[in-house]
Formats: structure tokens, sequence, C-alpha cells
């Protein structure tokens, strides 16, 4: 006969089950944020649309670069120094007030922007990305508006995402080599330059370059401390063994996630404020904003398809009540699915109307752009196997040639020009 044990058994309280359960939950999140690179194609149609949104800006302005950004501004390089002086800010345009020097960053930046939407070494071209950006932006800084600001503070965001893991070269060189982005001897190559940038704006931008004592401030530190222990920490991780393959990979993916969900935030804070803002506002209480907004002269560059417009009451009062419901509960229409694409394509006709009503295309492009992250993969997929695939066979395939005669039938003559007309007409029909 054995004994009964005489510790009783105690059962498992309801609360610990559901610590239990909660700590499952947090290990598995933390488990896929690490493990599952996120919206990798929303970052590259990030990439390519904020990065033609640069460039085509840069490229528009060539032939009055001078007095935006250079030695005929009415900004002059003294007044900028001054001013960023005391906000921390930095900028390569001011380190030098020779003509060379401008026109070199100039070229420069052109050309890194073009290589930042193609996507080649596309973790270096990010780096210079934004540093070209901030460095244009705080220039002329009283130049700039909303748009130049989403731009900016994107550019600095997508320096940490892996936006070049589809739809870009990188992804072209990897197909070809087998070699996965962000292991490749490219990829350190790439962050090696990267580095090296940021080093040298560390050096050459430093806090007593403008000032004759050097503060101990927010700019000393990220100069002096932070960009060469960002250095010296990657750099680390580059000379680690093969085992270690797996931290810097798990490292990357974390911090592409959170960059993403920073980005995502930050257009959702954008449009509340805005749309909390116009609430504070009797114009739009009332219905009479859109009136009063398209009868501007300064952001009127059609007047007369604006005033047709503005003279629509009904339809001023319904524009302007809609755009502050869809800017306040833009965040909570994002949980209902087919709520929230109707919301970005409400969004997206908005941003139209403003570019072509108001005449702010670079503003509406940085919105239109930000609020591409919210579309689903497999429609950007299927997008781009229908636009893009299709042109791409197209130019491989060429123009068509003749189709052979029939038996017992005279063969029609041949084109007088090589590839003529006929082959491109009925190529063009048959897509």
């Amino acid at each position: 006969m054995t004994s009964a044990d005489p510790t009783p058994r105690v059962a498992a309280s309801p609360y610990r089950r559901v610590e239990d359960a909660v700590a499952r939950r947090l290990v598995s999140a933390l488990d896929t944020v690490s493990t599952r690179t996120f919206a990798v194609h929303q970052a590259a149609l990030l990439r390519i649309g904020y990065g033609l949104v640069f460039l085509v800006g840069l490229i528009r302005e060539y032939l009055n670069r001078r007095e935006i950004w250079g030695d005929r501004s009415a900004w002059s390089p003294e007044m900028a120094r001054e001013l960023l002086s005391g906000i921390d800010g930095v900028s390569l345009l001011l380190e030098s007030d020779t003509r060379w020097w401008f026109e070199g960053v100039y070229l420069a930046a052109i050309a890194v922007s073009a290589l930042f939407v193609l996507g080649w070494h596309t973790r270096a071209m990010s780096v210079l990305f934004a540093v070209m950006v901030v460095s244009f932006n705080s220039r002329s800084i009283l130049m700039t508006d909303g748009g130049d600001t989403v731009l900016l503070l994107m550019s600095i965001y997508l320096a940490f995402t892996a936006c070049g893991r589809v739809w870009s070269l990188d992804a072209r060189r990897a197909r070809r080599t087998g070699i996965r982005p962000g292991t490749g001897p490219g990829h350190e190559v790439g962050v090696l330059v990267g580095l090296l940038a940021m080093v040298a704006l560390g050096t050459t931008c430093r806090a007593d370059s403008w000032t004759p004592e050097p503060e101990f401030s927010f700019a000393f530190v990220c100069q002096r401390i932070w960009i060469p222990g960002i250095a010296i920490v990657f750099g680390a991780l580059w000379r680690l063994p093969r085992a270690a393959e797996q931290v810097r990979a798990g490292l990357v993916t974390v911090v592409h996630n959170c960059a993403l969900f920073v980005i995502a935030a930050e257009v959702c804070f954008i449009y509340g404020a805005a749309g909390l803002y116009k609430v504070q506002g009797s114009y739009w209480q009332d219905g009479t904003a859109m009136h009063y907004v398209l009868n501007l002269e300064y952001f009127a560059p059609w007047p007369g398809l604006s005033h047709t417009l503005g003279e629509n009451a009904q339809m001023g009062v319904l524009m302007g009540y809609l755009t502050v419901f869809i800017q306040v509960g833009f965040v909570f229409m994002l949980f209902a699915k087919r709520v929230k694409y109707v919301a970005i394509v409400i969004l997206l006709g908005m941003h139209f109307g403003i570019a072509v009503l108001l005449g702010l295309p670079a503003f509406s492009a940085s919105m239109s752009v930000g609020d591409a992250l919210f579309l689903p993969t497999a429609f950007l997929i299927w997008t781009r196997s229908r636009v893009v695939g299709r042109l791409t066979d197209r130019l491989r395939r060429g123009p068509k040639g003749p189709a052979p005669t029939p038996a017992g039938r005279e063969a029609a003559p041949a084109s007088p020009v090589p590839g003529g007309l006929e082959g491109v007409a009925s190529t063009s029909g048959r897509a």
C-alpha cells in the first residue's frame, strides 16, 4: 500500500494561462518581425517614386539652379549658414562657395538619384540619396513646402529599408548570379561606400565649421560619436564569419520592418494632423473653404477652371467635408480592407486635383507615393506584369516580320523603310 503524495496539486491560475498565451504570442510576433521581410514591393515602389520626384525636380530646375541653390540665390550662403548654425543643420552645398563645387554637387545629386531609382547598390545609394536631399533642402530652407518636407523625411527612412530587393539592378544581378541580395560582395561594397559617405559628411560638416567655437550640441554628438559608431558596428558585422550571417540578416530584417512602420505612421500622422487642423477652421466647418481655395490667384495655374469649379457651392461643400472625413479617419480605415482601398483612391484623386488646380505637383507626388505603401502586393505585381512586362516583351521581340504569302497569290510590295509601319501596326494590334 503506497502512501498518498502529501503536497496537493494546485490548478493553474487563469491569469497564469493568460500570461503564458500573451508571452507565446509576443515571442511569435518578435520571431516573425526578425525573420520575415515585409512589403518589399511597396518599399521598391517608394524608392522609385521618391527618387523620381527628386530627380525630376533637379532636371526641371537645371537652368535655374544657381538662382535657387547657388551663388545667385537671394538667400545667400552666409544667411543659410547663420540659419543652419542655430538649428544644427548641415548641407554639402555650403562647404564651399566656388562655382565648380556647386556644379559638382549638383551633377552628383542627379547621378545618385538616377542610380537610386534604378537600384544600383541600393544600400549605398539610399544613404547618398538622403544626404543629397538633406543638403538641397537645407540650402534654401525658406523656399521649401510640405512636399519637400515629406521627401526629406522619407529619404531618411528609406535608408534603413531593404528597398532594392525587387525591381532593381541589384535584384537582376542576384537572379543572374544566384546570390541573394544582402549577402553577396555587392552588398558589402555598397554598405562600405555608404558608410564612407556618412563619415565624410560628419568630418566635413563639422559643428565648428560655421561657428568660431564648437558647442556640445546634438549635431556635434551625431557627427563625432554617432556616425563613427555606426561605421564601427556595421564594419564589425561585415567582418564576422558566416556563422553570424543570421545575426546580420535578422538585424537587417528588423530595421527594414521598423522603418516601414515609421513610414506608415508618418503618412497617417500627416493626414490626421491635416484633417484636425481643418476641423478647427470655421471655413471648413461651414463648407466654404474650397470656394476660397479655388479663388486664390497665387495658386491658380488654370484660372478659368478654378473659377468655374469654385462657383459650384454644392460640390465645394461635398469636397470639403469628404476631404476632412477621409484625412481624419484614414488611420482607422486602414483596418478595414475594402474601405481602405476606397480611401486611397479618393486621396489619389484629391492629390491629382491639388496638382492640377493649385499647381503643387511636387507635394501631390510626394503624398501619392506615400499612399502606395498601403497598396496590396498582388495588385502591384499584377500591374507590373501587365504594364512593364508587356512593354519589355515588345522591346525584346521587336517589329513583326512580313506574313508568309499564300500559294497562288502575288507577294505585297515590301515597305521602303526597314522595319516599316506594317510590322509595328500588326504588333500593336496583337498586343
